[in-house]
């Protein structure tokens, strides 16, 4: 019977550990090098990314671990204390002093070292930490459905969170990078100042309409070219009738060196003033465009954007000597 308890004591002991490490392994671990194994076809990393994609799932699973160590490590202890002394006073002196030896090998331990490399040791517990989901699945399933009620009760966005931890470890990627000699410091400057304006909508860049410079469609070259000297505008909207009916543009040295007295209007894009940084600059960029108009709901014309404009606040602080 002592060798039962003794051996209940270490496993529960063991499951406190391996819980509480896996624990921090998983909020510590990159999911940046998740992403790149589970495209180069890693069983593992695929699991792994499915806990991050719900992690009320994984959270659940470590809840019920932990609370099925404590309790066997509890019992081991009492049934020890039993077998051994047979009194109630050792009864309840015994948890107290074996306290601290569980709190340092059943939590602090192994806390620390999954602390100290958590992508090894994350990929090295998964396989039983599967087997643990499985487990728990009737009973965690309950905790994750109650979990995602509580999500939509009060209005919880879990992509805003795993957008913020996502945004954290680039940093601690690149700078892996920097340390490793393979990116520079302006690089990093860069990817900064990017991750700041990346989720924001373009409708807060944008020049408002009203105080845009557009000009009518019914100006020309004549009147451009004394404008020109006055402005030093690459591109310059233009409207028909009302300003906010923006039906093109004109490159402006492409009418300096032409011929004629007619403009040459070329078609804009339009994009949605809800569109975020990013996606708009990956957009004009690809498409080589250095101007759009920024539309509403009602695909009317609330403001010019220019590729300036956006590759501005990429070159803030440090970078602001490669301003153009």
């Amino acid at each position: 019977m002592i060798f039962f308890a003794i051996s209940l004591l270490f496993v529960g002991v063991s499951l406190s550990a391996f819980f509480s490490g896996a624990e921090t392994g998983f909020y510590r671990a990159s999911r940046v090098r998740l992403v790149i194994r589970n495209l180069q076809g890693d069983r593992i990393s695929r699991y792994l990314l499915t806990l991050v994609n719900n992690p009320g799932l994984f959270v659940a699973t470590t809840l019920i671990g932990n609370n099925v160590a404590n309790y066997m490590t509890s019992l081991a202890i009492v049934l020890i204390t039993t077998l051994i002394w047979r009194s109630s006073l050792a009864e309840m002196l015994a948890p107290v002093m074996i306290a601290p030896v569980l709190f340092v090998y059943g939590e602090l331990m192994p806390k620390s070292l999954f602390f100290l490399a958590p992508n090894s040791l994350i990929r090295l517990v998964a396989p039983l930490f599967l087997f643990f989901t499985v487990l728990f699945l009737p009973a965690s399933a309950l905790l994750w459905a109650m979990s995602k009620l509580l999500q939509k009760l009060l209005g919880q966005a879990p992509e805003r969170v795993q957008l913020t931890l996502a945004r954290r470890e680039l940093h601690d990627v690149i700078d892996e990078g920097i340390e490793a000699g393979i990116i520079s410091k302006t690089q990093r400057a860069l990817s900064q100042n990017f991750s700041l304006v990346a989720s924001k909508p373009v409708g807060e860049f944008c020049t408002p309409i009203g105080k845009a410079y557009t000009l009518p469609a019914t100006t020309t070259t004549t009147v451009l070219r004394k404008l020109a000297a006055k402005r030093e505008l690459p591109d310059l909207a233009i409207y028909q009738g009302e300003k906010s009916n923006v039906v093109g543009y004109v490159r402006v040295v492409e009418m300096l060196l032409g011929e004629g007295d007619k403009l040459k209007v070329l078609p804009i894009a339009a994009v949605s003033e809800k569109e975020v940084f990013g996606e708009v600059l990956l957009q004009m960029q690809t498409k080589h465009q250095t101007i759009v108009r920024v539309a509403n709901a009602n695909n009317k014309t609330v403001g010019i954007l220019s590729i300036d404009q956006l590759t501005d606040p990429l070159l803030k602080g440090t970078l602001n000597s490669l301003r153009r």
